[in-house]
């Protein structure tokens, strides 16, 4: 794991600085760059395989080609074997170099061939292109733009792509909207109107002096889940599930540092553990959280440590409190990355400060509810026609309070993509907020679009469900989880790898039958079922959990995060005057407001989106 930055410039300029020292909480082990033709590659190295010799950029032995890389290539070593036998000589044991004699030996298509998460900027001395890629996915962040100039630049982060010179901070309205009411902007778009993300599967072919830009296709969530259903997908064993499961996992593992796990007590994270700790040598480092002041009920401990204690693996526990939330929301919002609005961001940045302190890789269980069919929605959506008009009245009592609140308002709705975005909804935003957005010229109608467009491109062979996990795959998945997971993980120095989201492993899983994965209305039968005498049976029985905490009773008893979150909204100067008035802003800290959940979760996502408004107007002022 580490960060990458760079450019190609309309026209030379061998003084321009790269400012990797944005990006040295991804790569702090070394930050390098280099002029590589008419390309400008920066690295920042978070040190995972070959500590001594995979430093970048790096060129292949002929001097070719050139890459700045973030990300693991799991399947290197059986690639480089291969690779080998074709003539292809290697300097190094780096990941890296696998890369660039992929690209030599068959081209962008060679990206295909490439087991891992990655996001890389690749310089091609013989044609003077430069090639910007990101994996099928979308593991790893990889942002892009065009200068005033005409020039191309991309980097890790958009933070560090905006300090860049020429790239503009205009913000794109429509992506504030969405962030606020879907939790994620649509498609490629971020919260900057000319910053985009690069399509997860996709090359940008970039010409020589910024020229044209090609975007070329080389791997599809979507299509492989096609080809592994047309292969004729039915029942499968535990025995199967376990042995692609550990398969995965055990590829995940190719690191020359420590690693550990993210430990929920949920399924998906428990899995992983049992799979590393099946594994044998040293007791593995797990990490989990509970909070100050909440119940049994609403903390993940003791799922944990049931987890824990079973698998023989050594819990380090990490309790959360308003302090936290006080001295961390900063970090996280008041950047041009921000904001991160949702709490439980706050307490992946403390889990991953500690786990820094043992290792430098984390496994999670992040891509298990979409690989087979974890989410609650995917059980009950196929009520909606038969449930809708009771569904209906039910929404006009409940509105979307509680899990049943929100199936209602899911279910009442006929229109399918409608529905879809329902499921996931935020009914948090401040409502005057939303309707000044839209009133500034924002677009509500835009994310549906991009969720018709998606759904119409789907064979028509494909079940209900199988849509709906692809559709996380594409946009819930990389917009939201992975993007949150990537940047929390990465502020503490540490790499996070999803083995549940694998190019073997995953569209297998999405082409499995619904009758297979869902029984009886419960989801991820197939992992229940090749894990199920390994773990608790607790764990097994236990409910989907959301992240619950006392947010509210913090935000108005803890002293110092009561300070910060009237300082911010309240002050004269707050940028959220632009859209809410005063009355309005002094409405959403209400003691009577803040007691419920619903109202602590809309004065917090105000703090976050206060933050990180007040972050771009310091760098417009700069």
């Amino acid at each position: 794991m580490c960060g990458i930055i760079g450019s190609v410039r309309r026209r030379p300029a061998p003084t321009e600085a790269l400012g990797l020292d944005t990006l040295c909480h991804r790569g702090p082990d070394a930050q390098t760059s280099a002029w590589v033709g008419g390309a400008h590659l920066g690295h920042a190295r978070l040190s995972i395989i070959d500590l001594t010799s995979g430093g970048q950029p790096m060129s292949d032995v002929h001097g070719l080609t050139t890459i700045v890389f973030n990300g693991e290539i799991y399947n290197h070593l059986e690639l480089r074997r291969e690779l080998e036998a074709r003539g292809q000589v290697f300097a190094t044991r780096s990941d890296t170099e696998v890369i660039l004699a992929a690209y030599l030996a068959w081209g962008v298509a060679g990206f295909a061939r490439l087991r891992g998460m990655f996001a890389f900027a690749l310089h091609d001395r013989r044609d003077g292109n430069t090639v910007i890629a990101r994996d099928p996915f979308g593991i790893k962040p990889l942002f892009w733009t065009r200068g005033r100039d005409g020039s191309v630049y991309f980097a890790s982060e958009v933070g560090a792509l905006l300090e860049l010179s020429g790239v503009s901070t205009d913000l794109d309205l429509s992506s504030v909207l969405e962030t606020l009411t879907s939790r994620h902007p649509s498609g490629l778009n971020t919260l900057y109107e000319h910053v985009k993300r690069v399509e997860p599967g996709t090359a940008l072919v970039v010409a020589p002096q910024a020229d044209a830009v090609i975007h070329v296709r080389f791997g599809s969530v979507a299509e492989e889940v096609e080809r592994r259903r047309l292969e004729g997908v039915g029942n499968v064993t535990p025995g199967e599930v376990r042995e692609r499961v550990l398969d995965s996992v055990e590829h995940h593992t190719l690191a020359d540092v420590p690693l550990g796990c993210f430990l929920s007590g949920g399924l998906d994270s428990s899995v992983v553990a049992q799979a590393l700790a099946s594994r044998g040598g040293e007791p593995l480092n797990a990490y989990a959280v509970g909070f100050e002041g909440a119940s049994s009920e609403a903390s993940e401990l003791p799922y944990a440590r049931l987890v824990a204690d079973a698998l023989g693996v050594r819990l380090h526990p990490v309790t959360l409190g308003a302090a936290d939330f006080a001295a961390l929301a900063p970090r996280l919002s008041g950047s041009l990355n921000g904001p991160f609005s949702e709490p439980a961001d706050i307490a992946m940045l403390k889990l991953s400060l500690r786990a820094a302190q043992d290792v430098k890789v984390v496994l999670s269980g992040e891509g298990g509810d979409e690989a087979f069919g974890g989410y609650p929605k995917y059980a009950v959506d196929g009520f909606a026609r038969p449930l809708g008009p009771a569904m209906r009245l039910g929404h006009r009592w409940l509105g979307r309070r509680g899990r049943l609140g929100i199936a209602a308002d899911a279910l009442s709705e006929p229109d399918r993509a409608a529905r879809w975005m329902r499921w996931f909804a935020n009914d948090d935003a401040p409502r005057a907020l939303v309707g000044a957005l839209v009133g500034a010229g924002a677009r509500p109608e835009r994310a549906l679009g991009w969720v018709e467009d998606r759904l119409s491109a789907y064979p028509p062979g494909w079940s209900d469900l199988q849509r709906m996990q692809v559709l996380d795959l594409e946009a819930w998945l990389p917009n939201n989880l992975l993007h949150r997971g990537d940047y929390t993980t990465m502020q503490a120095s540490i790499e996070q790898r999803v083995p549940l989201l694998d190019r073997c492993l995953t569209p297998w899983a999405v082409a499995l039958p619904a009758r297979v994965k869902i029984q009886r209305l419960r989801g991820k039968m197939p992992l229940r079922q090749a894990f199920g005498d390994r773990l608790p049976k607790a764990v097994l029985e236990r409910p989907k959990s959301g992240f619950r905490l006392p947010l509210g009773e913090w935000m108005t008893g803890d002293p110092a995060l009561r300070s910060m979150t009237r300082d911010l909204l309240l002050s004269p100067g707050a940028r959220l005057r632009a859209w809410l008035s005063p009355g309005e802003l002094e409405a959403l800290l209400a003691p009577a407001a803040l007691a419920q959940t619903g109202g602590a979760k809309l004065a917090w996502t105000a703090v976050c989106l206060e933050l990180w408004l007040q972050a771009v107007r310091a760098r417009v002022a700069a």
